[in-house]
């Protein structure tokens, strides 16, 4: 979802979760992909546009 655009707070809604938690899993993710920014995990990871949210 990050990848498509969604905020954290849009994240952290459809998935029922908090804000923080959100963060948190994104900065792992960030870590272990060794990105710095939204728009490079975009990048890396393939999206579909028209699939599920």
């Amino acid at each position: 979802m990050a990848a498509r655009g969604y905020s954290n707070r849009q994240i952290a809604g459809r998935l029922f979760v908090t804000i923080s938690t959100v963060e948190q899993h994104l900065t792992r993710v960030y870590r272990k992909l060794q990105v710095k920014r939204r728009t490079e995990l975009a990048q890396l990871l393939p999206v579909d546009t028209a699939g599920s949210s």
